[in-house]
């Protein structure tokens, strides 16, 4: 039972005073509503909980945590990313544990960061998945410190203990959870953050970007981290709206799935740092955005690293075409000892960007100066005070209040002001509780550099040295400790790690002593120093300086100085006596040597000359082999195993096109390559990691599961797991214990989440507000018009193309086939023998299309999975169109051949796979559609009769929606295109649509036809096509023969239903003057409004919604026939733009412009 305590809760935004009372009036009053979604894999496999679920499952991780009588105790979070741990981290707070929030560790890689926070947090537990306590067993007996603490996998424990959870002592000041600062290692800071610092702080963040429960959002930023923390999950809980999260490494993969997801669910708030806006302005392409609607995204938020004014303007400029609008951009400023948000301008407003004088700035006096005028910086606004907090600027030594137009450190105070770092009260009194030289106080010293101008705040730096690259904060001491253990010739505490450039080209430079001594191998300590930074903190070193002992820059009292070391790097000024940088390529420069030392023998490789396509295996390695062929566990650590064989036949090919995807990458960084190269000593960055992944599963068509990332470290593990998760037959290995719990949900069907998934679903369509309009009852005939309850409509939902369905000549030829036949053959046609009318049928299909022979079957989908499935298999492919119907898709995977789709319509693409696999192949089969269902348009059948004939290839042509309306005749795309039948091996078609009847049929070769009979699963063992069936489509096939003017007719209406949609300027997408036309809407809400619309107005035309097309692509599909007139298709079009304009301000504006002083528009005249 949820008990909720709301009498004595103060605030004026919101009721609860921690988040415990907050997730349980959600759950209590908005139980069914959809909280999280979480996109398993970047795109289209989605997780969905509701608020109730998420309760739920948090009480069942409280009681978890209760038996162990935690309270008051920390406990890690070591989770990847998804609502896993959105779920332990209220299960924490519902335990009155304290959460602490970190990454799980990867398989070979440093535990230090870990193992310090824990040790720092005293840390009693750590809760991840079971998946990752399977990954990390062996790190953790490697570290003493993990060992002496719980670890507790959460993802398949009981529901039913939620039952028993106890609510805990919690109130607003009492600790929610430590964020620990980015990057640190040797010294950790937890920010102490309480229930009412976070409530505070989402208030704010409402008030602040205008939200209204109307609205959703989507994230891609860590959940570990404040800003996805706060933001992504705190923040929509506290306006009780959706929010829509994907793993940050599926962004980094393709940034385009970030905005995709911004496109498909209608989002109205996303953001990120500037390297986010960078990223998707350099990696989207222009066919990517033509897929994009970026209009309804009013706040596109920009923080966590200084805001630049080019990323906007890039950004804008970009996305302009999207629909996405400058005033869309909202900066800010903030940091975790804050919370989250410190400033904020006002949605919808342009962001503040303006010039200022640089000598001014360096001497902290602002003044103001023309863009683009020499010696001027551009500086955006980061908004300004937000309610109850205050921003003072202070002189950072004297402490004085500076007030407007002079440059100093920014000091906040306000409730959202975290209570200090963990056990560091010094510190925390430090930065906590300073006071300005008057006594006011206390604030927070934030460390950053800024000035006051007009109640704008503008950000100009930073006081401390603390090093910010793509948006990631990393402490200069952890990296210089990092560097000083890299190598023994380095000398300890004389090193400085900073940063040259700004505005997105931010580049690490390391400047390091080394000992004195002749012969020190300078290649040798800058490389381990390179990888070192690389493996520890995922960085890449652009530049490496070694200098002579006692050199380097440093205060009287002993600290290093890096500003003068940055400073002299510039400068040339250091004392060297060796240099690398990545822009001087592989060579380390020592200044006392003639001779460049060569440091590797670097191969460059530019990216459009590596390997474009590669087909999969048919290896089934699922381990390691060493070079006597023993096979080793795949937990082994590659650095524990011998040298294994050189890769041969297809598995040295897909090593190839790995090395080459690495090089293009790596360029100069990356020397020879082999099997046990580990990528992560390659000095790449996590960002250029990702680059390789990407063009990994472009080229082999697939994707990695992203819980196997981080085990990849070797070329040869890389090209093990394109092996097994991209090709062949390997399967990926369980994560199940070896005894598994039956649950409810595994055999009461009413228990699935297949089931739940469609009912919440079905729930979120009803609380639109709209009926559901599928499944409406019909009362008679359907053809042009249709009866639904007693009430007669223009009918736009039926495939009786030609009428022939309620044809008096058809009804009575049915008629007579039941008074002679029976209604059904009642078996197979091989056991219980055909009738007349089945063989009068088949012969009259071929000799209609030109063919051989034909066979029908009762049903149009069954045929394609039937036919593809039986006469293809293993070792042969299916190549289809990548907008191929289900049926086809079913087929081909049935088959067991390798499915591989190409681009729409690209007979171009489909040459050039076989160009470069046929060879790999038995059979191959290319499958197209005559007219595609849903999008109206059809394919160049000529050509792909072309690649066909060239590649000695198979090619089936799925006429369902093309048989009798394409052609003058309505013979299909034979007829339309001239082509010989007998040129297409395979013509499929359904005698559901022209043929007023209902099956499918094959027909082709006497070859191809004769085996089916015998041998076709779905026609051997099905009963046959019923009389009745037959001798509609027989009869709608002779009366096609003898009245071709209904095809005429068709095609005059197909056309006038296209061009007047046109001239409406609806989007009808691809749609080429076929009986099929779509109109595109946008999303799945605004296509069942317009449906519901509709049909309020006598017409009947049901919604396409997601996931049968992406969210952005739901339309309404007009199905045109011969019976319509030309008044029912004029009223039609002219009531959907009447419709649309009801809540899209597009058509409003469109129908003002052409509307006629008596109010009717002139496009519909």
């Amino acid at each position: 039972m949820l008990v909720v305590h709301l009498d004595h809760l103060p605030g004026s935004f919101f009721g609860p005073s921690n988040l415990v009372e907050l997730l349980q009036h959600r759950a209590l009053h908005q139980g069914d509503d959809v909280g999280f979604r979480f996109i398993v894999d970047g795109e289209h496999e989605t997780i969905e909980w509701t608020y109730a679920d998420l309760d739920r499952k948090a009480r069942s991780i409280a009681v978890s945590l209760q038996s162990l009588d935690l309270e008051g105790e920390r406990a890690l979070l070591l989770y990847p990313s998804g609502l896993d741990f959105v779920a332990a981290f209220f299960g924490c707070l519902y335990a009155g544990v304290t959460a602490v929030p970190a990454y799980p560790p990867r398989r070979n890689r440093n535990m230090a960061r870990i193992d310090s926070i824990a040790n720092d947090a005293e840390a009693k537990i750590a809760l991840t998945t079971v998946d990752v306590l399977e990954r990390v067993q062996t790190m953790i007996g490697d570290t003493p410190s993990l060992q002496r603490i719980r670890w507790r996998a959460t993802d398949q424990l009981d529901d039913e203990w939620a039952n028993s959870w106890q609510r805990p002592d919690v109130h607003g000041d009492t600790l929610a959870f430590l964020q620990y600062t980015s990057g640190s290692t040797g010294s950790p800071k937890g920010v102490m953050l309480s229930h009412a610092n976070l409530m505070h702080n989402s208030a704010m963040i409402a008030y602040a970007f205008e939200h209204t429960r109307s609205g959703s959002g989507v994230f891609w930023l860590p959940l570990y981290h404040d800003m996805g923390l706060i933001g992504g999950i705190l923040q929509p809980l506290h306006m009780g709206r959706s929010n829509t999260l994907l793993s940050p490494t599926h962004f980094l993969q393709k940034p385009v799935r970030w905005l995709k997801v911004v496109s498909q669910t209608r989002a109205t708030i996303s953001g990120g740092p500037n390297f986010a806006y960078d990223l998707c302005t350099q990696k989207v392409t222009a066919e990517q955005k033509a897929t994009l609607d970026l209009s309804q995204w009013t706040l596109a938020f920009n923080g966590a690293e200084p805001v630049r004014a080019e990323t906007i303007e890039r950004f804008t400029e970009a996305f302009a075409e999207c629909g996405f609008r400058r005033e869309a951009f909202y900066p800010c400023y903030g940091l975790a000892e804050a919370t989250l948000i410190v400033t904020g301008g006002f949605k919808q407003s342009l962001p503040d960007v303006r010039a200022f004088d640089i000598s001014g700035l360096e001497q902290n006096d602002v003044v103001e100066t023309t863009p683009g005028a020499e010696g001027s910086r551009l500086l955006v606004g980061s908004g300004g005070n937000l309610l109850d907090q205050q921003i003072v600027i202070t002189d950072p030594e004297t402490f004085a209040n500076l007030g407007d137009g002079k440059v100093g450190e920014i000091w906040v105070s306000g409730p959202s002001v975290a209570g200090g770092y963990w056990k560091r009260d010094d510190l925390s009194r430090e930065i906590f509780q300073a006071r300005l030289q008057d006594g006011r106080g206390p604030f927070l010293r934030t460390g950053d550099l800024g000035f006051l101008l007009e109640g704008e705040l503008f950000v100009t730096g930073r006081l401390k040295d603390l090093i910010i690259i793509r948006g990631v904060n990393h402490y200069p001491q952890d990296i210089e400790q990092t560097v000083q253990s890299a190598h023994s010739d380095v000398v300890p505490g004389a090193g400085a790690a900073v940063v040259t450039g700004e505005d997105g080209s931010e580049q690490l430079v390391i400047v390091q002593e080394v000992v004195r001594r002749r012969d020190l191998p300078f290649s040798e300590i800058t490389e381990a120093i390179r990888k070192r930074v690389a493996l520890v903190h995922e960085l890449n070193v652009s530049a490496v300086v070694l200098i002579k002992a006692s050199s380097i820059p440093k205060t009287s009292s002993g600290k290093i100085q890096r500003h003068a070391c940055r400073d002299g790097f510039l400068a040339g000024t250091l004392a060297a006596v060796a240099k690398w940088s990545s822009e001087e390529g592989d060579e380390v420069v020592a200044p006392s040597l003639r001779r460049k030392e060569r440091m590797t023998e670097a191969t460059w490789v530019e990216e459009g000359d590596t390997t474009d396509t590669v087909e999969d295996t048919t290896s089934t390695t699922t381990s390691s082999v060493d070079a006597n062929g023993v096979a080793l566990p795949e937990d082994v650590p590659s650095s524990m195993r011998p040298p294994t064989k050189v890769p041969v036949g297809q598995t040295a090919e897909i090593a190839d096109v790995v090395y080459a995807k690495v090089r293009a990458i790596g360029r100069e960084r990356v020397g020879e390559l082999n099997w046990d190269t580990n990528i992560l000593e390659l000095g790449l960055d996590s960002l250029e990691r990702m680059e390789i992944v990407a063009s990994l599963e472009e080229a082999f068509g697939g994707r990695f599961p992203e819980q196997i990332l981080p085990s990849m470290e070797t070329c040869g593990e890389v090209v093990e797991a394109i092996q097994r998760y991209m090709g062949g037959t390997a399967k990926r290995r369980s994560v199940r214990p070896d005894h598994y719990e039956v649950h409810p949900e595994d055999y009461d069907f009413a228990e699935s989440a297949d089931y739940l998934r469609l009912q919440q679903n079905l729930r979120i369509a009803q609380r639109s507000g709209l009926p559901i309009p599928f499944f409406n009852v019909h009362e008679g005939i359907t053809n042009d018009r249709a009866v639904i309850g007693g009430k007669e409509y223009i009918n736009f939902c039926s495939y009786n193309y030609l009428g022939m369905s309620g044809d008096p000549t058809v009804t009575q030829a049915v008629q007579e086939a039941v008074a002679k036949f029976g209604t059904s053959v009642s078996a197979s046609r091989v056991v219980s023998g055909q009738k007349t009318i089945h063989v009068q049928l088949e012969r009259a299909i071929a000799d209609f299309i030109g063919t051989e022979d034909s066979i029908v079957f009762v049903g149009g989908h069954s045929t394609n999975e039937t036919t593809i499935g039986h006469l293809f298999g293993a070792g042969d492919m299916v190549l289809h169109d990548s907008l191929s119907h289900n049926s086809i898709l079913q087929g081909a995977m049935l088959s067991g051949a390798r499915r591989r789709p190409f681009p729409h319509n690209d007979w171009k693409a489909c040459d050039e796979i076989l160009t470069e696999l046929r060879h790999e192949y038995h059979k191959v089969l290319i499958v197209v559609e005559g007219v595609y269902s849903m999008d109206g348009d059809y394919p160049d059948v000529p050509k792909f009769v072309e690649v066909k004939q060239r590649h000695k290839a198979y090619l089936m042509v799925d006429e369902a929606h093309s048989m009798g309306t394409m052609g003058p005749h309505g013979r299909g795309m034979s007829e339309h295109f001239e082509v010989d039948p007998r040129d297409v091996d395979i013509w499929m078609g359904t005698l559901s649509k022209s043929f007023g009847s209902c099956g499918g049929y094959i027909a082709g070769s006497k070859e191809i036809v004769e085996y089916l009979k015998y041998t076709a699963p779905g026609f051997v063992y099905s009963v046959g096509l019923s009389p009745p069936n037959a001798a509609a489509a027989l009869a709608s096939l002779q009366l096609l023969q003898e009245e071709p003017e209904r095809v005429a007719q068709l095609g005059k209406n197909s056309r006038l239903f296209l061009q007047l949609a046109k001239e409406a300027k609806l989007d009808t997408g691809l749609s080429n003057n076929t009986p099929v036309v779509p109109v595109i809407t946008g999303n799945s809400e605004n296509a069942l409004r317009l449906s519901h619309g509709l049909f309020e107005r006598g017409i009947n035309v049901q919604p396409i919604l997601y996931p049968a097309v992406e969210e952005s692509a739901a339309r309404l599909r007009f199905f045109i026939t011969s019976t319509h007139t030309e008044e029912q298709i004029r009223q039609t079009v002219a009531a959907v733009s009447e419709e649309l304009a009801k809540f899209d301000p597009v058509y409003e504006r469109l129908l003002r412009a052409t509307a006629s002083p008596t109010g009717e528009s002139a496009l519909f005249r």
